[in-house]
């Protein structure tokens, strides 16, 4: 690709023309819509003679639509487009281009009109004029070289001048910026990604050291590698091996891992590159080390589990920094919280006693010890399953502790799970983010050791889903003598994020411990609470008799994945609202163990919107198209909007525009351009992503095609979100496999010999 100033090779010849179909050359006369997070541009283009559509003819000033993603689009703007004609059956031919090349103007015409485009502040039609007139068809690389050259110009003020000089600087560096990375083999949205996260000199950068790239979010170590390796970069290169360290640490932090054993680390690295000598890894570990790039910190040698024989000869683990400043934080900061053990009790039996009175209820002797065990503590664990009263006794703590003149806080993980707290104990709930007083444009919380919360007891429930590095700077927030009680259940699934943290808690024996165990509610003839407590005890679950529809857990036998698929399908949108009166739009909700597969995520979600049946005017965004009537879930905390992740809604309309508009139960909420990447269909959902939640009927497909996530937890953590009712749809074989494998992942953690050490 030429720098601007010159065409490049001939569209009709050279290798361009060998690689892409058809090219389309012009001038961006308008850009129609742009979406700054995908790229996705819809552009009204004057074309150049010989560049219209096949078998078309060109009219002067005769405006074709072009559609497709690029780093950078502005009105003015010469390119050359890369991609095919199609005919779209709305609004007929358009080009779809998968590559831009920037131009420079073709004329002084055309280069006015690029000038006093809005890529250029403060430069209107006027002084274009003016500064073309003085410098001609070079304007550009005239400024470009020396910008004194705009002196003199009549109206065009110095600091105008300045502005322009670093505008244009800036525009001819991002050019060849762009054309360097489509060079090596990065797509527009690459492109964009490696510009935003190594700056304006990521040539220079990745030139000198093209394993950055690795570091850029949608590109990762492979990409990297093969534009190394391209680039003529050695296997045993140094900057290979320290890219596949954080390569392989950044991976076990995704699998919820805080560190990885020395010798993990290396058979990590052995998958990635092949062969590796024991001293090219000692020497990257020190020199990443030494650049704060890791933190090599030794460990007893017990606790060193990895394969191969080498692996109890490095009794060390290897951090990322962040989380292993996350480890240490969270331990001293509970060791803080906790000391003294205990302090002056909030209650005493009398006062429970008068509280149970007051809300007519009556608390078994488990229940009311768990009470008063959290009101004397500074800090303190409650743990249980289903139906052993956790929330009567959230509530009855929150309410004895506001008796006796604390302000108390309730907060949970996520948005759903906030929502629920508060439903539940009739009292204001929160995100932990919210609590902490999240500040999205600075990244930090208002918050912290500095700024500790105002309360006299935080309470935060559903702490399965918190991981290391939210617990970290939730207790750093929390100062004596203001107390914390978590709340959890340590057989959900664990937090997304790194970390074990309440079962490391519960593992470390430094947290005074609650646990709940007897089975409280009221309805005598649920099977969705017994049949949870089963399935934790290796029994499959037991299942009313036949014709029995006074029952709340039943199984649809089906053995393949497709027909199960269509017994689901019809289960949800026939069966269930026939049978129960549910309205499955809005009651029942599918928990697939994965995304793909025929009863996956994606494809369920594809077959129950079709059998829904709406219709009507569609948008496409990403590869996922949008429609009235669809059933959406809000994946980010978005705190102008008041919308939080994993809260749920409908699509009720579909602009002209591109616009969605989302009923959730509370409100209704516009999504325009990038902002529609945050919702993803939801008539189906992961298990991971049902965490928190409660819906009032759960259906699960169970096929052994999913049988690397048939595990018991996640079986568990699926039907306990039920409640009232509970289909599970698929294979006996498949039930089984999930109920008997009880094995989980080991999550690598330090935190259980810190809270022991208190370091």
């Amino acid at each position: 690709m030429g720098p601007p100033g010159e065409d490049g090779p001939d569209p009709g010849s050279g290798a361009e023309a060998s690689r892409r179909e058809e090219v389309l050359q012009g001038t961006i006369d308008v850009v129609t819509y742009r979406d700054e997070k995908t790229l996705y541009s819809v552009l009204r283009v004057l074309p150049e003679r010989g560049y219209g559509p096949p078998g078309g003819s060109i009219f002067a000033l005769e405006r074709l639509t072009a559609v497709g993603r690029a780093p950078h689009v502005a009105e003015g703007l010469r390119v050359r487009l890369f991609g095919a004609w199609s005919e779209h059956k709305r609004h007929g031919a358009q080009f779809e281009f998968d590559s831009l090349e920037e131009l420079a103007p073709a004329d002084e015409a055309g280069l006015v009109r690029y000038l006093s485009s809005k890529v250029f502040e403060g430069i209107g039609d006027t002084l274009a004029r003016r500064i073309v007139k003085k410098l001609g068809k070079r304007a550009l690389e005239r400024i470009h070289e020396d910008p004194a050259c705009l002196d003199g110009i009549r109206g065009l003020r110095p600091e105008v001048a300045l502005q322009l000089g670093e505008s244009v600087r800036a525009q001819l560096g991002a050019h060849r910026t762009r054309a360097f990375l489509h060079g090596i083999g990065l797509g527009p949205l690459q492109t964009q990604a490696a510009i935003g996260r190594l700056g304006p000199d990521c040539e220079r950068a990745v030139g000198a050291d093209p394993y950055l790239l690795a570091r850029v979010p949608g590109l990762g170590f492979a990409s990297a590698d093969r534009i190394a390796r391209g680039m003529g970069l050695a296997p045993d290169d140094p900057r290979r091996v320290a890219a596949s360290v954080l390569h392989a640490l950044g991976a076990a932090a995704d699998e919820g891992h805080s560190l990885l054993p020395r010798g993990e680390l290396g058979a990590a690295l052995e998958g990635l590159l092949g062969t590796l000598r024991r001293e090219a890894l000692a020497e990257t570990l020190a020199a990443l080390e030494a650049e704060g790039e890791v933190v090599v910190e030794s460990r007893a040698a017990r606790d060193e589990e990895g394969p191969g024989e080498g692996a109890r000869e490095s009794p060390s683990a290897v951090y990322l920094p962040w989380l292993l400043a996350s480890e240490r934080g969270l331990a001293r900061s509970l060791a803080r919280i906790a000391a003294p053990p205990e302090v002056a009790p909030l209650a005493t039996e009398r006062e429970l006693a008068r509280a149970e009175r007051a809300g007519g209820i009556e608390l078994h002797a488990d229940q009311r010890a768990a009470v008063l065990e959290l009101l004397r503590r500074s800090l303190a664990l409650l743990t249980g399953g289903p139906g052993v009263g956790k929330t009567t006794i959230i509530r009855l703590v929150a309410s004895l502790a506001e008796a006796a003149g604390c302000r108390v806080r309730l907060a949970s993980p996520t948005g759903r799970a906030a929502k629920r707290l508060a439903e539940a104990t009739g009292r204001e709930a929160s995100t932990i983010h919210r609590l902490l007083g999240y500040l999205p444009g600075e990244g930090r919380f208002e918050h912290g050791a500095e700024k500790p919360l105002e309360a006299g007891m935080v309470i935060v429930d559903e702490i399965s889903m918190l991981d290391v590095v939210l617990a970290h700077h939730l207790a750093k927030a929390i100062e004596p003598p203001t107390r914390l009680v978590l709340v959890g259940d340590p057989d959900q699934l664990p937090s997304v994020g790194p970390g074990n943290v309440l079962r490391d808690l519960i593992d470390s024996g430094c947290v005074p411990v609650a646990r709940l165990t007897r089975i409280f509610r009221q309805d005598a003839h649920s099977l969705i609470v017994a049949n949870a407590h089963r399935i934790l005890a290796g029994e499959l679950p037991r299942l009313p008799g036949r014709g029995d529809l006074g029952a709340d857990f039943y199984l649809f036998p089906s053995e393949e994945p497709a027909q199960t698929a269509q017994i689901l399908v019809d289960v949800v949108t026939q069966r269930i609202p026939r049978t129960f009166g549910f309205d499955w739009v809005r009651d029942v909700q599918v928990i697939a163990p994965m995304y793909r597969g025929e009863c996956g995520v994606d494809v369920l979600n594809e077959r129950l919107r079709e059998a829904l049946g709406a219709g009507g005017r569609e948008l496409v965004r990403g590869g996922l198209v949008w429609r009235v009537g669809d059933r959406v879930i809000h994946t980010r905390n978005d705190y102008d909007k008041e919308v939080f992740n994993g809260d749920m809604g409908r699509i009720v309309d579909v602009s002209p525009e591109g616009t969605l508009s989302v009923r959730f139960p509370e409100q209704t909420v516009g999504y325009s351009g990038a902002e529609v990447s945050d919702l993803r269909p939801a008539f189906a959902i992961t298990v991971h992503r049902s965490q928190g939640g409660e819906f009032p009927v759960v259906v699960v497909p169970l096929v052994t095609q999913h049988y690397r996530m048939l595990q018991r937890n996640l079986l568990y953590t699926a039907i306990t979100r039920a409640r009232k009712l509970v289909v599970l749809v698929g294979s006996r074989r498949a039930l089984r496999m999930a109920v008997e494998n009880a094995e989980q992942a080991q999550r690598r953690s330090g935190l259980v010999e810190r809270l022991r050490g208190g370091r």
